[in-house]
């Protein structure tokens, strides 16, 4: 199992390793140091260093990670690699497919990468083009990146199955009441990007701000340094000290701010897979709301489990965020109870892992995978 960083395969995927683990297999996680990787040594059978860097374009550093991934499969023989984010899900593939051995990709999200047509985007495309067709096969968390990925002829459509998001524990992410206390609490879940609409937020809450004063306004997660696309600490600290947000910063355990929030919001217009965030809130029975925005739209209905506002679009977002506030303490906690029950039905992360178990399953008695998943809806 590969993904760009410790951190993701243990907060997102520990289910599935352990689960595989049950079943019979020996797993394996591949994933460069960070403060995670001494949590997924402890879970996995055998843990590898890899020396990727998640962003950054340097085709040098990206060709001696793929020959470090070639030289590690050929050691090890892996049955079958599980790839996960963007760069594994190229070079992973690759390497594997030299040695022969089957790569199941999961597309987390496509993020910027088909957002505008510069030199590094059309890079990343070409990489899909040429790596994707060596793939056994590719798992999607929503059908629009599916749908872009056989259109362009990226992957045939008979090698593609849909999953539900990365899936949510539903044994972990429990129901739970915010306190009724007269103000109504919206809290944005995410890296501090500004595709993430954080500064959509920001503007909605100062005009809401301006009009009420029983409401309030957090910001949760980590700046981004690494990315281009990241909203400096000094500009979040500016906006803590104009009232306008509470900034709570970044932290291991999101569930305890989540259960004191009314909504969760999402003004997302990155190209998301199905994001966690929401699907962790609507877990804890938040409603939600987000925009129409690939990914983002999945996790919820419209009117029942939250709101979808337009994307980039301030005004359309503080009309969200008002209905939410005019409705009572009884009616939110309804919609966050549909909510729950929508992940229930579509999300739970035991669909996701039966995927997986159901690719692997041939394994035990072929070396080569020849039976494929049917979507899963």
């Amino acid at each position: 199992m590969i993904a760009n960083t410790s951190w993701y395969l243990f907060n997102f995927h520990q289910g599935l390793i352990l689960d595989l683990q049950e079943a019979g297999w020996e797993v394996e996680t591949v994933a460069p140091e960070d403060d995670y990787t001494v949590k997924l040594q402890a879970i996995s059978q055998r843990h590898h260093t890899l020396h990727m860097h998640r962003r950054g374009g340097n085709p040098l550093k990206d060709l001696i990670a793929c020959r470090e991934l070639f030289c590690l499969f050929r050691q090890r023989q892996p049955q079958a690699v599980l790839n996960f984010t963007p760069k594994p899900n190229v070079y992973g593939t690759l390497a594997a497919h030299w040695l022969d051995i089957p790569a199941i990709n999961n597309i987390t999200g496509l993020g910027t990468l088909f957002a505008e047509p510069t030199m590094m985007n059309r890079v990343a495309q070409f990489l899909f083009r040429i790596s994707q067709p060596k793939a056994h096969h590719v798992l999607f968390q929503n059908q629009d990146d599916r749908t872009l990925f056989i259109d362009r002829g990226y992957v045939a459509a008979d090698k593609t199955s849909r999953i539900p998001g990365s899936g949510i524990d539903l044994n972990r992410f429990i129901p739970t009441e915010a306190p009724n206390d007269g103000i109504v609490r919206f809290i944005l879940v995410a890296r501090m990007l500004r595709m993430k609409g954080v500064e959509e937020f920001v503007e909605a809450a100062r005009q809401l701000k301006a009009e009420r004063t029983d409401v309030e306004f957090l910001l949760l997660g980590h700046v981004d340094a690494g990315s281009a696309n990241s909203i400096s600490e000094s500009q979040i600290k500016a906006w803590h000290k104009e009232g306008v947000i509470n900034y709570l910063g970044g932290v291991s355990n999101v569930a305890p701010k989540i259960a004191q929030a009314d909504c969760v919001v999402l003004p997302s217009y990155y190209r998301e897979g199905v994001p966690r965030s929401l699907l962790e809130a609507a877990a804890m029975a938040k409603p939600i709301i987000t925009t129409d925005t690939v990914g983002c739209r999945d996790a919820v209905d419209h009117g029942l489990t939250g709101l979808i506002c337009q994307p980039r679009n301030a005004q359309s977002l503080k009309d969200a965020l008002t209905e939410i506030a005019n409705m009572s303490h009884i009616e939110r906690i309804a919609l966050g109870q549909a909510g729950r029950i929508k992940m229930q039905k579509s999300f739970d992360v035991n669909r996701v892992i039966k995927a997986y178990i159901n690719l692997l399953a041939p394994l035990k008695e072929s070396p080569v995978l020849d039976t494929l998943i049917t979507d899963t809806k």
